[in-house]
């Protein structure tokens, strides 16, 4: 005879031989998935959200509040004081530059220029990837195919290659390099969605809207962008990082935001000439800008965990 166990309770042995005292066993009760759960909740704790938020709100803050922190501007020249090393207790904390000008407030204008281009270029390769992604999706095998053999050849060109032909044709300047930027970023957006837009459309409820009425264009804003756009914040995150890593080095090169304007691009390479005895004018502007790429990455990573974790982003 079969006896039922239940879950955590005390089974006892019915039939036990004469003269043994009757055994009693626990069975343990079974593993669920809320163990898997919480281990990815510890993996996606805020620690390196927070490390990164905050390094990307001191930057962007201080960029943004320049003109009350600097009011002096950015080209402003003192020339007795060329080359003044930095000085925590003088009127130059960060030291000047070649022209007697202040690194502290060429810094943080040049964080104003670098944190408005690479928005501007984010925002327009997200809008542009997106589009391109749904119309992907929807238009068919023929849209499908046309759209990712132009993906393939943008990706078979260096981002940085392209942007120095396009910019010493055009003559340079900041929507040119907007333009350009964008040019180079559209692609892992397009890849990346395109790939989840694809698996939705194919989907069963996809499906029955469309047999119930539902039009292309209804589908892929009730339906389709909703479900990417997880997706689409972590290329935006990503994507963000990459830009501005492109935008510094066109204006290392001379390529970017012209002078006067300040570049941190621009500072490093005006400093390396002299980085044996003014490290300042260089080591600043690259610290900075490494600064911010850690506490965007960082960001980007904890996005991408945490939205794995909750299942709205496959990894």
């Amino acid at each position: 005879m079969t006896q039922r166990r239940t879950v955590g309770t005390p089974i006892i042995d019915p039939s036990p031989a004469p003269g043994t005292p009757a055994t009693t066993t626990v069975s343990p009760p079974p593993s669920t998935g809320s163990d898997n759960t919480r281990a990815g909740r510890r993996r996606a704790r805020p620690v390196s959200a927070i490390i990164g938020g905050t390094l990307i709100a001191v930057i962007v803050g201080a960029s943004l509040a320049a003109p009350w922190l600097a009011p002096q501007g950015y080209d402003q020249q003192d020339l007795t004081a060329i080359l003044r090393p930095p000085s925590w207790v003088g009127e130059y904390p960060l030291g000047t530059d070649q022209l007697g000008r202040s690194v502290l407030v060429r810094l943080l204008y040049g964080g104003r220029v670098a944190l408005f281009v690479t928005t501007l270029a984010v925002l327009l390769s997200t809008v542009v990837g997106v589009g391109f992604a749904l119309a992907s999706a929807a238009g068919g095998r023929w849209a499908d195919s046309v759209l990712g053999r132009l993906a393939d050849i943008q990706l078979a060109v260096p981002s940085i290659l392209l942007a120095m032909v396009v910019l010493a044709f055009s003559g340079g300047g900041t929507w040119q390099l907007v333009l350009v930027l964008a040019l180079g970023g559209w692609v892992l957006t397009f890849r990346v969605v395109r790939s989840a837009a694809t698996s939705i459309v194919s989907r069963p409820y996809i499906e029955a809207a469309r047999v119930s009425g539902a039009g292309t264009w209804q589908l892929l804003r009730r339906h389709v962008l909703p479900a990417s756009t997880p997706l689409i914040l972590v290329t935006v995150a990503l994507n963000f990082a990459a830009i501005l890593l492109l935008e510094s080095s066109l204006g290392f090169l001379g390529l970017g935001v012209q002078p006067p304007t300040p570049d941190w691009g621009q500072m490093v390479a005006s400093g390396q000439a002299q980085l044996a005895g003014a490290w300042w004018i260089s080591i600043f502007p690259g610290v900075v800008l490494v600064v911010l790429l850690v506490g965007v990455q960082l960001t980007g990573d904890w996005l991408a965990e945490r939205l794995s974790t909750s299942g709205l982003v496959q990894r």
